[in-house]
Protein backbone atom coordinates (compact mmCIF):
# COMPACT_ATOMS: atom_id res chain seq x y z
CA UNK A 1 0.00 0.00 0.00
CA UNK A 2 2.84 2.40 0.35
CA UNK A 3 3.96 2.14 -3.01
CA UNK A 4 0.47 3.21 -3.69
CA UNK A 5 0.84 6.82 -2.59
CA UNK A 6 5.02 7.20 -3.24
CA UNK A 7 4.03 9.57 -6.04
CA UNK A 8 4.41 12.86 -4.93
CA UNK A 9 3.06 15.75 -7.88
CA UNK A 10 2.67 18.91 -5.89
CA UNK A 11 4.14 20.75 -2.72
CA UNK A 12 3.67 24.32 -2.60
CA UNK A 13 3.59 27.39 -0.55
CA UNK A 14 2.02 30.70 -0.64
CA UNK A 15 2.55 33.20 2.17
CA UNK A 16 1.44 36.37 1.16
CA UNK A 17 1.56 39.77 3.09
CA UNK A 18 -0.87 42.86 2.34
CA UNK A 19 0.62 45.90 0.27
CA UNK A 20 -1.70 47.53 -2.22
CA UNK A 21 -4.78 46.04 -3.24
CA UNK A 22 -4.99 45.82 -7.16
CA UNK A 23 -7.85 48.27 -8.68
CA UNK A 24 -9.28 45.14 -10.45
CA UNK A 25 -10.40 44.27 -6.80
CA UNK A 26 -11.44 47.72 -6.05
CA UNK A 27 -15.70 48.55 -5.25
CA UNK A 28 -17.81 51.29 -3.88
CA UNK A 29 -17.22 50.61 -0.14
CA UNK A 30 -20.46 50.57 1.70
CA UNK A 31 -20.37 52.76 4.57
CA UNK A 32 -21.78 50.71 7.47
CA UNK A 33 -18.90 48.43 6.44
CA UNK A 34 -16.79 50.94 7.46
CA UNK A 35 -14.80 49.96 11.23
CA UNK A 36 -17.15 47.50 11.77
CA UNK A 37 -15.09 45.01 13.75
CA UNK A 38 -15.38 47.65 16.37
CA UNK A 39 -18.75 45.46 17.52
CA UNK A 40 -16.56 42.30 17.35
CA UNK A 41 -15.99 41.06 21.10
CA UNK A 42 -12.39 40.07 20.76
CA UNK A 43 -12.66 38.72 24.87
CA UNK A 44 -16.32 37.41 24.13
CA UNK A 45 -16.83 34.11 26.31
CA UNK A 46 -18.86 31.37 24.86
CA UNK A 47 -21.76 32.67 22.34
CA UNK A 48 -21.83 35.62 20.56
CA UNK A 49 -24.08 36.86 17.73
CA UNK A 50 -22.11 39.30 16.21
CA UNK A 51 -18.76 37.62 16.27
CA UNK A 52 -20.92 34.62 14.98
CA UNK A 53 -22.19 36.49 12.03
CA UNK A 54 -18.76 38.24 10.88
CA UNK A 55 -17.22 34.88 11.27
CA UNK A 56 -19.65 33.40 8.95
CA UNK A 57 -19.08 35.85 5.78
CA UNK A 58 -15.16 35.52 6.33
CA UNK A 59 -15.77 31.54 5.95
CA UNK A 60 -18.23 32.52 3.28
CA UNK A 61 -15.76 33.85 1.00
CA UNK A 62 -12.55 31.98 1.30
CA UNK A 63 -13.69 30.30 -1.88
CA UNK A 64 -12.06 31.57 -4.65
CA UNK A 65 -15.26 31.34 -6.64
CA UNK A 66 -17.77 33.04 -3.81
CA UNK A 67 -15.23 36.17 -3.78
CA UNK A 68 -14.60 36.24 -7.00
CA UNK A 69 -18.51 36.58 -7.67
CA UNK A 70 -19.24 38.70 -4.78
CA UNK A 71 -16.42 41.96 -5.63
CA UNK A 72 -18.03 41.96 -9.18
CA UNK A 73 -21.41 42.02 -6.90
CA UNK A 74 -20.34 45.26 -4.76
CA UNK A 75 -18.57 46.76 -8.28
CA UNK A 76 -22.10 46.14 -9.99
CA UNK A 77 -23.87 48.43 -7.64
CA UNK A 78 -24.91 45.41 -5.63
CA UNK A 79 -26.71 43.78 -8.77
CA UNK A 80 -27.11 40.39 -9.89
CA UNK A 81 -24.65 39.48 -12.72
CA UNK A 82 -26.79 38.27 -15.66
CA UNK A 83 -23.96 37.47 -17.43
CA UNK A 84 -22.98 34.69 -15.60
CA UNK A 85 -25.53 31.65 -15.37
CA UNK A 86 -23.23 29.08 -12.74
CA UNK A 87 -20.03 28.68 -11.45
CA UNK A 88 -18.67 26.72 -14.35
CA UNK A 89 -19.14 29.64 -16.20
CA UNK A 90 -17.88 31.80 -13.89
CA UNK A 91 -14.31 29.73 -13.90
CA UNK A 92 -14.49 30.27 -17.41
CA UNK A 93 -13.06 33.95 -16.80
CA UNK A 94 -12.11 34.42 -13.09
CA UNK A 95 -10.49 37.37 -11.17
CA UNK A 96 -9.58 35.45 -8.28
CA UNK A 97 -6.87 32.59 -7.85
CA UNK A 98 -4.78 31.25 -5.43
CA UNK A 99 -2.15 33.34 -6.08
CA UNK A 100 -3.88 36.53 -6.17
CA UNK A 101 -6.59 35.45 -3.32
CA UNK A 102 -4.49 37.25 -0.48
CA UNK A 103 -5.26 40.72 -2.38
CA UNK A 104 -8.61 39.93 -3.33
CA UNK A 105 -9.62 38.82 0.73
CA UNK A 106 -7.84 41.74 1.91
CA UNK A 107 -9.74 44.28 0.00
CA UNK A 108 -12.87 42.84 0.73
CA UNK A 109 -12.03 43.23 4.37
CA UNK A 110 -9.92 45.37 5.13
CA UNK A 111 -12.10 48.25 5.81
CA UNK A 112 -13.55 46.21 8.30
CA UNK A 113 -11.04 47.49 10.49
CA UNK A 114 -10.15 51.04 11.81
CA UNK A 115 -7.15 52.73 10.00
CA UNK A 116 -5.69 53.63 12.99
CA UNK A 117 -3.98 50.01 14.00
CA UNK A 118 -2.52 48.44 10.90
CA UNK A 119 -4.00 45.75 9.49
CA UNK A 120 -2.07 42.75 8.07
CA UNK A 121 -3.61 39.59 6.08
CA UNK A 122 -1.30 36.64 5.02
CA UNK A 123 -2.91 33.58 3.30
CA UNK A 124 -1.12 30.14 3.40
CA UNK A 125 -1.11 27.46 1.29
CA UNK A 126 0.17 24.03 1.36
CA UNK A 127 -0.59 21.69 -1.50
CA UNK A 128 0.18 17.19 -1.64
CA UNK A 129 -1.67 15.50 -4.49
CA UNK A 130 -0.91 11.60 -4.74
CA UNK A 131 -1.83 9.54 -7.39
CA UNK A 132 -2.98 5.70 -6.51
CA UNK A 133 -4.86 3.23 -8.19
CA UNK A 134 -8.40 1.70 -6.72
CA UNK A 135 -10.16 -1.02 -7.66
CA UNK A 136 -8.15 -0.62 -10.80
CA UNK A 137 -8.98 3.14 -11.85
CA UNK A 138 -6.43 5.63 -11.66
CA UNK A 139 -7.74 8.13 -8.64
CA UNK A 140 -5.86 11.30 -7.37
CA UNK A 141 -6.12 11.92 -3.69
CA UNK A 142 -4.93 15.31 -2.27
CA UNK A 143 -3.87 17.29 0.77
CA UNK A 144 -4.75 20.91 0.05
CA UNK A 145 -5.13 22.92 3.31
CA UNK A 146 -5.58 26.72 3.02
CA UNK A 147 -5.99 29.64 5.73
CA UNK A 148 -6.08 33.30 5.79
CA UNK A 149 -4.45 35.03 8.61
CA UNK A 150 -5.75 38.21 9.84
CA UNK A 151 -3.93 40.41 12.33
CA UNK A 152 -4.85 43.72 14.21
CA UNK A 153 -3.48 45.05 17.12
CA UNK A 154 -3.53 42.07 19.63
CA UNK A 155 -6.06 40.52 17.67
CA UNK A 156 -5.47 37.22 14.93
CA UNK A 157 -8.11 35.62 13.81
CA UNK A 158 -7.58 32.26 11.40
CA UNK A 159 -10.12 31.40 8.75
CA UNK A 160 -9.84 28.28 7.13
CA UNK A 161 -11.15 27.61 3.59
CA UNK A 162 -13.71 24.10 2.79
CA UNK A 163 -13.21 21.31 0.10
CA UNK A 164 -12.57 22.68 -3.00
CA UNK A 165 -10.85 21.95 -6.47
CA UNK A 166 -6.98 21.05 -6.02
CA UNK A 167 -4.97 22.10 -9.27
CA UNK A 168 -8.16 22.17 -11.02
CA UNK A 169 -9.44 18.25 -9.66
CA UNK A 170 -12.61 18.42 -8.05
CA UNK A 171 -12.58 15.03 -6.46
CA UNK A 172 -8.73 15.26 -5.14
CA UNK A 173 -9.49 16.94 -1.49
CA UNK A 174 -12.94 14.63 -0.98
CA UNK A 175 -11.00 11.81 -1.64
CA UNK A 176 -7.40 12.15 -0.21
CA UNK A 177 -8.47 14.53 2.56
CA UNK A 178 -12.21 14.31 3.44
CA UNK A 179 -13.51 10.22 3.36
CA UNK A 180 -10.03 9.96 4.35
CA UNK A 181 -11.68 8.44 7.54
CA UNK A 182 -9.34 5.86 9.10
CA UNK A 183 -7.85 6.95 12.37
CA UNK A 184 -4.37 7.86 12.93
CA UNK A 185 -1.94 9.63 15.83
CA UNK A 186 -1.79 13.04 16.69
CA UNK A 187 1.41 14.26 18.35
CA UNK A 188 2.47 14.55 22.13
CA UNK A 189 1.18 17.76 22.29
CA UNK A 190 -1.91 15.97 21.99
CA UNK A 191 -0.87 12.97 23.99
CA UNK A 192 -0.86 10.90 20.69
CA UNK A 193 -4.93 11.01 20.33
CA UNK A 194 -6.57 9.21 17.87
CA UNK A 195 -7.95 11.62 15.14
CA UNK A 196 -9.38 11.79 11.00
CA UNK A 197 -6.54 10.83 9.27
CA UNK A 198 -7.36 13.18 6.07
CA UNK A 199 -8.08 15.96 8.61
CA UNK A 200 -4.88 15.39 10.23
CA UNK A 201 -2.82 15.00 7.69
CA UNK A 202 -3.88 17.92 5.97
CA UNK A 203 -3.46 20.16 8.86
CA UNK A 204 0.06 18.61 9.45
CA UNK A 205 1.27 19.56 6.31
CA UNK A 206 0.99 23.20 7.05
CA UNK A 207 1.52 23.52 10.89
CA UNK A 208 5.25 24.46 10.59
CA UNK A 209 4.86 26.82 8.37
CA UNK A 210 1.60 27.90 10.29
CA UNK A 211 3.54 28.56 13.74
CA UNK A 212 6.46 30.46 11.64
CA UNK A 213 3.70 33.03 10.55
CA UNK A 214 2.26 33.26 14.18
CA UNK A 215 5.88 33.36 16.17
CA UNK A 216 6.26 36.61 13.59
CA UNK A 217 3.03 37.95 14.72
CA UNK A 218 3.43 38.07 18.63
CA UNK A 219 0.60 35.65 18.73
CA UNK A 220 1.53 33.82 22.37
CA UNK A 221 0.83 37.98 23.56
CA UNK A 222 -2.37 38.11 21.60
CA UNK A 223 -6.22 37.11 21.29
CA UNK A 224 -6.55 34.10 18.30
CA UNK A 225 -10.20 33.43 16.88
CA UNK A 226 -10.33 30.59 14.66
CA UNK A 227 -13.43 29.73 12.03
CA UNK A 228 -13.83 27.94 8.97
CA UNK A 229 -17.42 26.28 6.91
CA UNK A 230 -17.43 22.61 6.00
CA UNK A 231 -13.25 20.80 6.08
CA UNK A 232 -12.33 24.25 7.12
CA UNK A 233 -14.61 23.88 10.21
CA UNK A 234 -12.87 20.28 10.75
CA UNK A 235 -9.11 22.34 10.41
CA UNK A 236 -10.01 24.50 13.14
CA UNK A 237 -11.10 22.62 15.62
CA UNK A 238 -7.75 20.52 15.04
CA UNK A 239 -5.50 23.69 14.62
CA UNK A 240 -7.49 25.39 17.43
CA UNK A 241 -6.59 22.78 19.98
CA UNK A 242 -3.24 21.90 18.21
CA UNK A 243 -2.38 25.51 19.28
CA UNK A 244 -3.25 26.12 22.75
CA UNK A 245 -1.89 22.95 23.60
CA UNK A 246 1.53 24.88 22.15
CA UNK A 247 0.95 27.81 24.22
CA UNK A 248 -0.89 29.93 21.37
CA UNK A 249 -4.27 31.38 23.30
CA UNK A 250 -7.18 30.46 21.48
CA UNK A 251 -10.17 32.49 22.77
CA UNK A 252 -13.09 30.63 20.88
CA UNK A 253 -13.68 28.64 17.72
CA UNK A 254 -16.88 29.36 15.37
CA UNK A 255 -17.21 26.53 12.90
CA UNK A 256 -20.22 26.31 10.21
CA UNK A 257 -21.01 22.69 8.43
CA UNK A 258 -17.98 21.36 10.13
CA UNK A 259 -18.42 17.35 10.53
CA UNK A 260 -19.06 15.91 13.46
CA UNK A 261 -16.14 12.93 13.11
CA UNK A 262 -13.04 14.22 14.55
CA UNK A 263 -11.19 11.64 16.99
CA UNK A 264 -11.50 9.20 19.48
CA UNK A 265 -12.52 9.67 23.47
CA UNK A 266 -9.55 10.49 24.30
CA UNK A 267 -8.93 13.58 22.05
CA UNK A 268 -12.45 15.01 22.67
CA UNK A 269 -11.81 15.17 26.23
CA UNK A 270 -8.25 16.44 25.55
CA UNK A 271 -10.59 19.22 23.65
CA UNK A 272 -12.85 19.93 26.42
CA UNK A 273 -9.96 20.24 28.89
CA UNK A 274 -7.94 22.46 26.42
CA UNK A 275 -10.99 24.62 24.66
CA UNK A 276 -13.68 25.06 27.79
CA UNK A 277 -16.40 26.24 26.44
CA UNK A 278 -14.90 27.27 23.03
CA UNK A 279 -15.74 25.05 20.51
CA UNK A 280 -18.82 26.18 18.70
CA UNK A 281 -20.05 24.08 15.83
CA UNK A 282 -23.51 25.65 14.08
CA UNK A 283 -25.46 23.61 11.64
CA UNK A 284 -28.11 24.43 8.97
CA UNK A 285 -31.45 22.16 8.68
CA UNK A 286 -30.41 19.09 7.20
CA UNK A 287 -27.27 19.82 6.24
CA UNK A 288 -25.54 15.74 5.39
CA UNK A 289 -22.05 17.03 6.37
CA UNK A 290 -23.00 17.87 10.08
CA UNK A 291 -25.15 14.95 10.33
CA UNK A 292 -22.74 12.27 9.20
CA UNK A 293 -20.87 10.56 12.30
CA UNK A 294 -19.85 7.10 13.46
CA UNK A 295 -19.62 5.66 16.56
CA UNK A 296 -15.75 5.33 16.24
CA UNK A 297 -15.56 9.12 16.88
CA UNK A 298 -16.70 11.86 19.81
CA UNK A 299 -18.16 14.79 18.97
CA UNK A 300 -16.48 17.92 20.32
CA UNK A 301 -17.55 21.55 21.40
CA UNK A 302 -21.07 22.52 21.93
CA UNK A 303 -23.84 22.01 18.79
CA UNK A 304 -25.92 24.87 17.81
CA UNK A 305 -28.54 24.18 15.19
CA UNK A 306 -30.34 26.46 12.83
CA UNK A 307 -34.15 25.31 11.29
CA UNK A 308 -35.37 26.03 8.00
CA UNK A 309 -35.30 29.05 6.77
CA UNK A 310 -39.29 28.28 4.99
CA UNK A 311 -40.21 26.78 8.22
CA UNK A 312 -39.07 28.16 11.13
CA UNK A 313 -37.00 31.30 9.47
CA UNK A 314 -33.62 30.14 11.48
CA UNK A 315 -34.35 29.73 15.00
CA UNK A 316 -31.39 28.83 16.60
CA UNK A 317 -31.56 25.65 19.04
CA UNK A 318 -28.22 26.36 21.64
CA UNK A 319 -26.33 23.85 23.21
CA UNK A 320 -28.76 20.77 22.08
CA UNK A 321 -26.39 17.88 22.54
CA UNK A 322 -27.65 18.53 26.42
CA UNK A 323 -31.40 18.99 25.73
CA UNK A 324 -34.03 16.76 26.15
CA UNK A 325 -36.04 15.42 23.08
CA UNK A 326 -38.87 17.19 22.70
CA UNK A 327 -41.70 14.59 22.10
CA UNK A 328 -40.54 13.44 25.82
CA UNK A 329 -42.59 16.56 27.19
CA UNK A 330 -45.68 14.95 25.71
CA UNK A 331 -45.37 11.85 28.01
CA UNK A 332 -46.48 13.87 30.64
CA UNK A 333 -48.39 17.01 29.25
CA UNK A 334 -50.09 15.56 26.43
CA UNK A 335 -53.15 18.12 27.20
CA UNK A 336 -51.31 21.02 27.15
CA UNK A 337 -50.39 21.06 23.62
CA UNK A 338 -52.40 21.27 20.87
CA UNK A 339 -52.01 18.90 17.00
CA UNK A 340 -50.27 21.60 15.84
CA UNK A 341 -47.86 22.38 18.31
CA UNK A 342 -46.93 18.11 18.53
CA UNK A 343 -46.16 18.00 14.75
CA UNK A 344 -43.67 20.94 15.30
CA UNK A 345 -42.32 19.61 18.36
CA UNK A 346 -42.01 16.08 16.69
CA UNK A 347 -40.52 17.62 13.53
CA UNK A 348 -37.87 19.41 16.19
CA UNK A 349 -36.70 16.47 17.29
CA UNK A 350 -36.66 14.36 14.35
CA UNK A 351 -34.15 17.18 12.86
CA UNK A 352 -31.90 17.33 16.10
CA UNK A 353 -31.52 14.01 16.94
CA UNK A 354 -32.27 11.54 14.12
CA UNK A 355 -29.90 11.46 11.14
CA UNK A 356 -32.57 11.29 7.96
CA UNK A 357 -29.82 9.23 6.46
CA UNK A 358 -32.97 8.99 3.24
CA UNK A 359 -32.95 12.39 3.13
CA UNK A 360 -29.91 14.26 3.72
CA UNK A 361 -28.60 13.00 0.71
CA UNK A 362 -30.84 14.93 -1.41
CA UNK A 363 -30.41 18.09 0.50
CA UNK A 364 -26.75 18.40 -0.08
CA UNK A 365 -27.31 22.13 -0.94
CA UNK A 366 -28.33 22.88 3.07
CA UNK A 367 -24.62 23.17 3.11
CA UNK A 368 -24.16 26.30 0.85
CA UNK A 369 -22.14 28.86 3.08
CA UNK A 370 -24.90 31.59 2.19
CA UNK A 371 -27.68 29.60 4.40
CA UNK A 372 -24.94 30.18 7.88
CA UNK A 373 -24.83 33.80 6.58
CA UNK A 374 -28.13 34.40 6.54
CA UNK A 375 -29.20 32.12 9.97
CA UNK A 376 -26.00 33.67 11.92
CA UNK A 377 -27.94 37.47 10.65
CA UNK A 378 -31.39 36.58 12.03
CA UNK A 379 -29.82 36.35 15.11
CA UNK A 380 -28.54 40.11 15.53
CA UNK A 381 -31.29 42.71 17.38
CA UNK A 382 -32.67 45.18 15.01
CA UNK A 383 -29.91 47.80 16.57
CA UNK A 384 -27.10 45.38 15.62
CA UNK A 385 -28.26 44.89 12.24
CA UNK A 386 -28.04 48.50 11.42
CA UNK A 387 -24.87 48.80 13.11
CA UNK A 388 -23.03 45.68 11.01
CA UNK A 389 -22.81 44.64 7.33
CA UNK A 390 -25.69 42.99 5.62
CA UNK A 391 -25.95 39.85 4.15
CA UNK A 392 -24.91 39.76 0.48
CA UNK A 393 -27.24 36.86 -1.05
CA UNK A 394 -24.74 37.34 -4.10
CA UNK A 395 -24.10 34.04 -4.98
CA UNK A 396 -27.21 32.13 -6.79
CA UNK A 397 -25.81 28.76 -7.77
CA UNK A 398 -26.07 25.89 -5.67
CA UNK A 399 -28.65 27.82 -3.68
CA UNK A 400 -32.18 25.28 -3.77
CA UNK A 401 -30.32 22.10 -5.69
CA UNK A 402 -28.47 20.74 -8.28
CA UNK A 403 -30.60 21.88 -10.98
CA UNK A 404 -29.50 25.73 -10.47
CA UNK A 405 -25.95 24.78 -11.47
CA UNK A 406 -22.71 24.27 -9.65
Amino acid sequence: MKLLFALLLSFQLISQETTTIPSTFNFPIPSYEVNCMKKFDQDAVGYNSVNAFILAKMSELMYPERLDYQLRYLQNNSQPLESLSSTSELKKFPLVFNSNFNAAYSARFSHYFSDSIKSDFHFLEKVKLDTVRILGIKTVLGYDPELSIISHGDLIILVYRGTDDVDGNIRAEWMGTDFNIRKTKSDSSLDNAFIHKGFWKSYEIMKDDLFRILDQLDAKHKTIWITGHSLGGAMAILSGAHLQANGYPVANIYTYAAPRAFGDTTFAQICNKLLPNKIHRFEYYLDPVSYINSKKYTPVGIRYWFDQEELGMYKMYSAIENRHKADILFAYRKKRFSTVEKKEAARINRCLYKNHHSRILKKFYHHNTQWYVKACYQQLSEEQKIMLPKVDDSYPFIYYGWEKGK
